[in-house]
């Protein structure tokens, strides 16, 4: 019988068996959900979010008698499967350890009792050849082949276009160290997000304004969770899985409006640092300071505390949607010139 994958199991797929999610190397079972829900932990190894394998409850009814299964993706046989375990997970668990006490209000919260009525692990008997269904996919062991005589190699998550605080980051990454890669996360979602092409051109655009060899960019085949602090840490692991010796995280790092504090996600992957196997950036966010003309993350003058501007994606779309021009202090023409209204997600 043929079961067919939607994105975001196509997408955890590729990264589960490309060891994209190392140490994971398969859905997680329900002993090791609940190990990385209740202490980050999968066996001996820090892991701080599950990557499960979820049916909603009309999938389950067609294969809960079914011994063997063959997962396709847009017609394709990616993998056969076999001993299917199915096994159910309490949401308020993984809502209060990932979202925090007001989780039943998040909107990843509200998807993850929408889609997963239950979740079931499974074995991988047979990986088929294929071609990753997903334009610019490289596997953390091929990409390491690149960047072999590379020693320091930061990485810059985001699920933007590239705005001017984010242009001062690439830039600040790549002089101290020496180079760079630029991974966006592709497979948005949500209405009025940036559309996947639209995040792979303007960033791909931003890593050759930069002018070096030793930029890189590639995307993060994945999708938001919104998880703040957890995730974090987890686009960590990604990034020491790529090879990368460093990792910038963000003012509010795979947050949502106000579900985490500021600087959340940046203090709890400094004090798990050992554990993520990566050196954490962890920097004041850049903004623009009116009297200096400059962007920076600092400014000596005290004068200058008044007349910052902050610089921030949410901003940048509500100039699209609006359809008018985008100032030049908030992001270059480079890049403005490649995004419209119609580069949102409607």
């Amino acid at each position: 019988m043929k079961f067919k994958l939607n994105y975001k199991q196509y997408s955890d797929f590729i990264n589960v068996v490309n060891n994209v999610f190392y140490p994971l190397k398969n859905f997680v079972n329900k002993q090791e959900f609940n190990s990385i829900l209740q202490n980050q932990k999968f066996k001996d190894k820090f892991f701080p979010f599950p990557i499960f394998f979820s049916l909603n409850k009309n999938q389950f009814n067609k294969i809960k008698n079914i011994k063997k299964l063959t997962l396709t993706y847009k017609s394709k046989n990616i993998a056969e499967i076999n001993a299917l375990e199915f096994f159910y997970i309490n949401p308020i668990l993984l809502g209060k350890k990932i979202f925090g006490n007001k989780f039943k209000t998040h909107p990843y919260y509200k998807i993850f009792i929408k889609e997963n009525y239950i979740f079931v692990n499974f074995n991988i008997i047979k990986k088929f050849q294929h071609e990753v269904e997903i334009e610019g996919f490289i596997s953390p062991s091929n990409f390491k082949k690149k960047i072999r005589n590379i020693k320091y190699l930061p990485s810059f998550h985001t699920r933007n276009v590239p705005h001017n605080a984010h242009q001062w980051i690439h830039r600040f990454l790549l002089k101290k160290f020496g180079s760079l890669l630029i991974q966006p996360l592709i497979g948005q979602y949500k209405s009025g997000e940036y559309k996947d092409s639209i995040i792979m051109k303007t960033n791909i655009k931003a890593s050759k304004l930069l002018n070096s060899k030793k930029v890189f960019c590639l995307p993060f085949i994945s999708y938001p969770r919104y998880g703040g602090p957890l995730e974090a840490a987890l686009h960590a692991i990604v990034r020491s899985n790529y090879g990368c010796t460093h990792f910038w995280v963000g003012r509010d790092h795979a947050g949502y409006k106000k579900f985490f504090s500021k600087y959340q996600s940046q203090k709890y992957c400094r004090f798990n640092e050992k554990k993520l196997n990566i050196n954490i950036v962890s920097e004041n966010e850049p903004y623009f300071c009116k009297m200096c003309g400059v962007v920076t993350n600092k400014c000596k003058k005290k004068a200058c505390e008044k007349n910052q501007i902050l610089i921030s994606g949410t901003k940048i779309r509500e100039y699209l949607i609006n359809k008018r021009k985008i100032p030049t202090y908030l992001m270059s023409k480079e890049i403005s010139s490649l995004i419209n209204f119609n580069s949102l997600i409607k």
